[in-house]
């Protein structure tokens, strides 16, 4: 590191980030945060946007779950998506073949899934798109629930997509988060 001496190492990112195809090369040390920055003000990037529910309460019946993700112009079409629970006191349940995909364009407003596969120890989801989700446009995926858990905190869950071309690329998106509450 003798070209940046003054900066601490964990401060150093690359100095080239990739958008599209086309590199872009900064003539000088990029600080992580700036990354951020930049990823922050363009935002198209495939990403997990938000978790949310229409119902937070505990032990309340028929639920939805809402996932909301960005699939830029630059992604590739998307082929599945993968939604397993991480953490929580409880396992949620989802309502077996009750799910549900939309996208923001014209051409899929209504996305078809063709195959739904639930890990019956993990209760992981895995829903496969046919015709495949194109890019450029905000996809929401709705997963009905048969009831909210019986115990308050945090429940989080583990997003990845799967998207079709040459090679199937696999990305995790992270991880998102719903507070379930017994305030009523």
């Amino acid at each position: 590191m003798k070209f940046f001496p003054q900066l601490p190492l964990k401060l150093i990112a690359a100095t080239i980030i990739f958008t599209s195809a086309d590199p872009i090369i900064f003539p000088q040390p990029v600080i992580a945060s700036e990354i951020k920055k930049v990823a922050a003000e363009n935002g198209d990037y495939l990403r997990l946007i938000s978790v949310h529910t229409n119902e937070s309460t505990v032990g309340t019946r028929n639920t939805r779950y809402t996932f909301t993700i960005n699939v830029p112009k630059s992604s590739q079409p998307l082929k599945r998506i993968s939604i397993t629970q991480r953490g929580g006191l409880e396992l949620i349940k989802f309502k077996g073949r009750k799910v549900k995909a939309y996208g923001s364009s014209k051409d899929q407003q209504k996305i078809q899934i063709s195959q739904i596969d639930i890990d019956s120890k993990t209760q992981g989801l895995t829903a496969t798109f046919d015709p495949l989700v194109q890019p450029g446009q905000i996809l929401k995926i709705v997963l009905l629930v048969n009831e909210n858990p019986l115990s308050d905190g945090n429940y989080f869950f583990n997003v990845v997509v799967y998207s079709q071309g040459k090679y199937e690329t696999v990305v995790s998106l992270g991880t998102g988060r719903l507070r379930i509450t017994s305030i009523r």
